[in-house]
């Protein structure tokens, strides 16, 4: 038997050769960015749409947050932000990050055997105890956040440039003179003492080639831990398709899409391209067959970047644009469009394909996957995932029946409040309360009206995805509804305030910002035989 279940796993099954695991996490990707999801994008993902139809779609997956750092801690760490206390970004200049009393995934696979690489983009800190090579990972090549959050000597397709002004002093405004930089590390950074800057192989990044280069480490890692006869964890946390977009040359106008909108489906098409050789590099070194591979989003399309952004597909959040005063019902909200997501599941011969409707999230990542690897989870704290093993494995259609959603970055809102509930209560119902709604800019920088509700928006996503009409709580069943939800929060934050939760220092410094000439420019031109 070269696996076991995690059934078996409970009662000591360690024989045969551990799984592999691959999670793949675009950057910015709506619920209708595949062809396998939604017209729009049809012809664009190949790749990602041969996954689909080799393993599990999940219609109703989720992610822990709807913005970049939270969504990230979540995943790793299988928790809410209300937890490990991540409830907003990480800036440049942060002195910490993760909180070191976390366990990522890494952290807990690596001392079963499992050999683990990150490539792409981090976000969770990048000085020494908080760079992913201190968080479990023995190798990484990657930026340390979003393309966003520095500059380029290329342009890309945003609504403002981002190329770096050299020569000048360093001014606040570091999205436009602090050089992107891209890091290749080993295990501590290489031994780093007060920062991982000598772990900075190029600053600015060079985009052009950046994807191929990601596909080529991604190659590197499976070919040296199959040689190695060991298994490993890789995690791919995409730069794309963040903005602003940056295409490689062989792939601009590849879409065939006209404008704006070209330059998003270039870039989507590059990202699943790479996907497609992280898929072939499985293959080629003969692990693909004993390999878990997860593909997801961290979060929703960024709505204010207009056709530069991707699709929630049907999840539209139109109370927001027709009751709410506008504003987005996308990335940083609690509508379905900022944290319903893409989710893919497949291993060949223990995964039978199918499309599925169970409630998913990625917080489920960390108890299956160390319950595959037969590592028990750490007994000292709460997890808001569960094991999917049987949704995965027996084709069960059941996994949460409630979901909490927290406030993440829309003007107005606590940080990492959960207000947003999800409850599927057994009888065909897909309850969702909102307890607060606007704050988020769309595409005409409109943030809609911040309101509080209480008692909560309510909608049966059942029968209206699009969240478009907010039922009337004052009547039955509804009122008895909202009654329910509010019990189910009520015992949820009792459960976050009666169990371990780990405290975030957000302090920033300019000393903390990644720099490999400080306090210069901060350039380092890119030694490309070194990649």
């Amino acid at each position: 038997m070269l696996w076991c279940t995690a059934a078996a796993l409970t009662v000591g099954c360690v024989a045969g050769a551990k799984p592999n695991f691959v999670i793949m996490f675009a950057d910015d990707m709506g619920y209708g960015d595949i062809g396998a999801n939604f017209e729009a994008a049809a012809g664009m993902t190949p790749n990602l749409d041969k996954i689909a139809s080799e393993g599990i779609r999940f219609t109703d997956f989720h992610v822990g947050a709807s913005v970049c750092s939270v969504s990230r801690a979540a995943l790793l760490t299988g928790r809410l932000g209300v937890r490990t206390g991540v409830v907003h970004n990480f800036a440049v200049t942060s002195q910490f990050g993760l909180p070191r009393t976390e366990i990522t995934i890494a952290e807990a696979l690596r001392p079963a055997g499992y050999r683990t690489g990150a490539i792409g983009k981090w976000h969770l800190g990048t000085t020494p105890g908080y760079h992913p090579t201190y968080r479990g990972f023995e190798k990484y090549f990657g930026l340390p956040y979003s393309v966003d959050m520095g500059c380029t000597d290329m342009g890309g397709a945003d609504t403002t440039p981002r190329i770096c002004r050299h020569g000048v002093d360093r001014p606040t405004d570091k999205q436009y003179r602090l050089p992107l930089p891209l890091y290749k590390a080993d295990l501590n950074c290489s031994g780093a003492t007060d920062t991982c800057n000598g772990a900075i192989l190029e600053s600015p990044v060079n985009f052009t080639t950046l994807d191929d280069r990601y596909a080529a480490f991604a190659e590197e890692f499976i070919g040296n831990v199959t040689v190695d006869k060991r298994p490993f964890f890789l995690y791919v946390p995409f730069s794309h398709v963040h903005t602003p977009l940056y295409i490689a040359t062989r792939n601009k106008g590849k879409s065939g899409k006209p404008g704006r909108a070209g330059s998003f489906y270039d870039a989507l098409i590059e990202m699943d391209e790479t996907v497609g050789s992280i898929m072939g590099s499985l293959k080629k070194h003969g692990v693909d067959e004993n390999t878990l591979v997860f593909f997801t989003g961290d979060n929703g399309p960024w709505e204010t970047k207009c056709d530069l952004a991707g699709s929630p597909g049907p999840f539209t959040g139109l109370w927001q644009k027709n009751e709410g005063g506008g504003g987005s019902s996308a990335k940083t909200t609690l509508w379905e469009g900022g944290h319903r997501e893409v989710g893919l599941a497949r291993w060949p011969k223990k995964i039978a394909p199918r499309v599925s409707a169970a409630t998913t999230s990625s917080m489920d990542y960390l108890p299956t996957l160390l319950s595959l690897a037969g590592v028990p989870l750490p007994s000292d704290r709460t997890y808001d995932g569960i094991d999917l093993a049987k949704v995965l494995f027996d084709g069960a259609e059941t996994a949460h029946t409630t979901l909490f959603h927290p406030n993440s970055g829309s003007k107005g809102s606590v940080d990492g409040k959960l207000d947003g509930v999800r409850w599927n209560d057994g009888k065909g119902n897909q309850w969702k309360a909102i307890y607060q709604t606007g704050g988020s800019a769309d595409c005409k920088h409109s943030i809609g009206t911040i309101m509080r509700h209480d008692p909560p928006l309510l909608f049966n996503l059942a029968d209206d995805e699009a969240e478009s009409k907010a039922l009337d709580t004052s009547v039955e069943p509804y009122k008895t509804v909202v009654a329910e939800v509010a019990k189910l929060l009520a015992e949820q934050m009792k459960s976050v305030n009666g169990t371990y939760q780990s405290v975030v220092d957000y302090s920033s410094a300019l000393q903390y910002e990644p720099c490999v000439d400080y306090p210069t420019d901060c350039r380092l031109e890119p030694s490309l035989s070194d990649v």
